[in-house]
C-alpha cells in the first residue's frame, strides 16, 4: 500500500509539474496566452479594435487588459493569417522633452532589470554617434529620431523572442517591447507565403 500510495503521490507531482510548465509555455505577457484566437481575447474582457498592419496579419490595438504597465501608449495584439495571437508589440506615453534621453534611458533600466529576471538576456545595443552633432548630449533624442542612435536589448524564453528599444518623435521619447512566439512566427511566415502565391 505504501508504494502505491508513493506512486500516486509521484505521478500527481509529475503531472502539477507538467501542467505547470505548459502554463508558463502559453503564457503571454499582459495577462494574456499565446496561440489564442481574438475572441478568446475579448473573452477575457479585452477591447480590440482593428489597426492595418500587412506585416503582421490581422491585427488590432488591445485595450482593458488583464495585466499593463502604468505608462504605456499602446498595445497591438498581432494573430497573423489562422487567427491565433503571435505577436504583442507595446509603446509607451511620450517623456516630452526629453532631449538628453535621461528619462527614457532610467525606464529602460528599469524594464530591463525586471525582463532580465524572467527571461535569458540575449544581445544589448547602445551606439551613440560620431557625428559631432548628433553626438551632444542634449541631441540624443533626436539622433534616435533619425536612425543615428540605437537602444534596444533582447531577450528569450523556450517559446518567444523579446525585443525593448527605445525610440524618439523628435525630442519625445518613448520605450517600445515586442514579444514574438517563436512557433507562431515560423507559421505567420509560412501563411505570408501562401498568401502571397495565392496573389499571383
Amino acid at each position: 500500500m505504501n508504494a502505491l500510495k508513493s506512486l500516486a503521490v509521484a505521478t500527481a507531482f509529475f503531472l502539477f509539474v507538467c501542467a505547470g510548465a505548459g502554463a508558463q509555455e502559453d503564457a503571454a505577457p499582459f495577462g494574456l496566452k499565446w496561440m489564442v484566437s481574438s475572441d478568446d481575447i475579448t473573452a477575457l474582457g479585452v477591447e480590440l479594435t482593428p489597426v492595418e498592419l500587412p506585416g503582421f496579419g490581422d491585427s488590432f490595438t488591445a485595450a482593458k487588459l488583464p495585466k499593463a504597465l502604468s505608462d504605456i501608449e499602446t498595445v497591438v495584439l498581432s494573430f497573423g493569417y489562422n487567427d491565433q495571437l503571435w505577436r504583442v508589440a507595446a509603446i509607451s506615453s511620450d517623456f516630452e522633452n526629453d532631449k538628453y534621453g535621461s528619462r527614457a534611458k532610467a525606464r529602460f533600466s528599469e524594464l530591463d532589470t525586471s525582463l532580465s529576471k524572467s527571461y535569458k538576456t540575449g544581445e544589448s545595443f547602445q551606439r551613440t554617434p560620431t557625428d559631432s552633432y548628433f553626438s551632444e548630449p542634449e541631441n540624443f533624442a533626436y539622433a534616435l529620431s533619425q536612425n543615428e542612435a540605437f537602444w534596444y536589448s533582447t531577450y528569450s524564453s523556450p517559446v518567444a523572442t523579446i525585443e525593448l528599444s527605445l525610440d524618439s518623435n523628435h525630442y519625445d521619447t518613448f520605450w517600445r517591447l515586442i514579444y514574438s512566439h517563436i512557433a507562431g512566427e515560423k507559421e505567420f511566415e509560412a501563411g505570408k507565403s501562401d498568401a502571397e502565391l495565392d496573389a499571383l
